[in-house]
């Protein structure tokens, strides 16, 4: 397992305006952790400095206690795993051979392939349960099957620590609801520390255990889905009115959205 720790951490990406603002987090070992917030809000951004995609413009970014800026990408990638929103892949490789790009931080320039490296790609498929179409072309899969892939091309890194940006955007139901069991089922048997950008409200409560909510690039509440997903909160943050009830089975917050005054769903 890994902790992420941002110490005062910004970033800019030109400009006066910062997408994150001297933020101070920790992501502790085998926590699962829901990043949410309206766009432009940081979410996205904070992810790439902890996986060390971006570099703080000012504050620094501590894995398991070692400065992420002395270590290279090659150190981080052994540890650390990014499932990005887009995922995009020139060649007509079979999933397999995606699945496979994982184990690249571990093979050694012209040292080929080991037995480990395909002990893990077989793994990562079976846990993903992608093995009934491991050898069709990657890009011609569903979009909920592409996920599923990509996750599983991450966890061959062997990772201590998941990043995904997104991971439900552009599926339906059905696949929603999969994914997120999947990324639940890799943190609670496997120890993987999980820290995910979520639109949903409701499915972050379904699935996480601790929730930041983050407005402007700082974070206005951390805590755990009650805690986090109140109507005061809620409307400060995305600036619209909503009903939080308890969810009828797990008795987390579920949203319900308000149509605003004079609005067509009113009338």
């Amino acid at each position: 397992m890994s902790s992420i720790y941002i110490d005062q951490g910004s970033f800019s990406y030109g400009g006066s305006s910062f997408a994150v603002n001297n933020i101070d987090l920790k992501i502790q070992n085998g926590e699962m952790v829901g990043l949410l917030g309206p766009n432009g809000s940081g979410k996205t951004t904070l992810l790439k400095l902890a996986s060390g995609e971006l570099k703080p413009t000012s504050g620094q970014i501590l894995l398991d206690n070692a400065k992420l800026a002395d270590l290279s990408k090659n150190k981080i990638a052994r540890k650390v795993a990014m499932v990005p929103q887009y995922f995009y892949m020139p060649f007509s490789f079979t999933v397999q051979e995606v699945v496979m790009l994982g184990r690249t931080p571990f093979i050694k320039m012209l040292a080929g392939e080991k037995e480990h490296d395909h002990n893990a790609v077989d793994d990562s498929i079976e846990m993903a349960g992608i093995g009934d179409f491991k050898d069709r072309i990657f890009n011609e899969l569903s979009g909920g099957e592409r996920q599923r892939a990509i996750i599983a091309l991450a966890m061959a890194q062997e990772p201590k620590l998941l990043l995904l940006d997104e991971p439900t955007a552009h599926l339906d139901i059905n696949h929603q609801i999969e994914l997120l069991q999947l990324v639940r089922r890799l943190n609670r048997e496997q120890g993987i520390t999980i820290s995910a950008v979520m639109h949903d409200l409701n499915l972050a409560a379904l699935y996480f255990d601790r929730l930041i909510m983050l407005k402007d690039g700082d974070i206005y509440a951390d805590g755990s889905p009650t805690e986090v997903l109140t109507e005061e909160t809620i409307e400060a943050v995305y600036s619209t009115k909503v009903h939080v009830a308890k969810h009828p089975t797990s008795n987390t917050p579920h949203i319900i959205l308000l149509p605003k005054a004079g609005s067509e769903a009113n009338s």
